[in-house]
């Protein structure tokens, strides 16, 4: 996070502290009503502080836009991959990569389902994939496989030079009996977000 970003969420932290301060303290009845109109009608009628207010007020609204146009900016350049060409920008839609990967993925026999998300950082491209995997596999050497093939495809595909971090997470291993009672499980995987919650084991 930058110090730039840092300084807007405080910023717009604080205000809507003092307003859910002052709503509470009015409606409680602990903020004299008397008080709130003589301060309004000072604001009002007094020009050096109806201009205070004002620029006050502008800058907020300034702020408020500059706010919205960094953060969705940002929010649009973690869900794209770019790249230079001779002969112009290049920019690739990390669904696209996520859709790559599950295809991929699915032609290995012995995974039954798979779900993958990316984020792009500044250390490189950051990779989890959730796996249904069949009863009799070798998970280690099947992680390794995945890992291995999905690095190559993105790299052959896109072209990317930057550095690539790939998570495994295994969430279920599929015996012959479950998958014979329900729907096929390369088109159905748990939607819940992707996270690792077990880091100890390292092969």
């Amino acid at each position: 996070m930058t110090f730039f970003q840092r300084i807007a969420i405080l910023t717009y932290v604080t205000l809507i502290l003092f307003v859910g301060c002052f709503v509470m303290l009015f409606v409680l009845h602990w903020l004299n009503i008397d008080f709130v109109v003589d301060a309004l009608n000072s604001i009002y009628f007094n020009d050096h502080l109806r201009f205070g207010v004002g620029v006050f007020a502008g800058a907020l609204l300034v702020f408020n836009l500059v706010f919205y146009q960094f953060f969705s900016i940002n929010v649009h350049r973690d869900k794209i991959i770019a790249f230079d060409n001779p002969s112009g920008r290049v920019t690739v839609s990390l669904i696209a990569v996520e859709d790559l990967i599950k295809r991929t993925v699915l032609r290995l026999s012995e995974v039954k389902a798979v779900r993958s998300e990316i984020k792009a950082t500044k250390q490189g491209l950051d990779i989890k994939i959730r796996l249904n995997l069949s009863s009799e596999v070798n998970i280690p050497e099947v992680s390794a496989r995945v890992q291995r093939i999905v690095t190559k495809k993105i790299q052959d595909t896109v072209g990317v030079e930057e550095q690539m971090k790939v998570s495994i997470y295994v969430g279920r291993i599929i015996t012959e009996e479950i998958k014979s009672k329900g729907p096929s499980d390369k088109e159905k995987i748990d939607e819940k977000p992707l996270y690792f919650p077990f880091q100890g084991y390292r092969v």
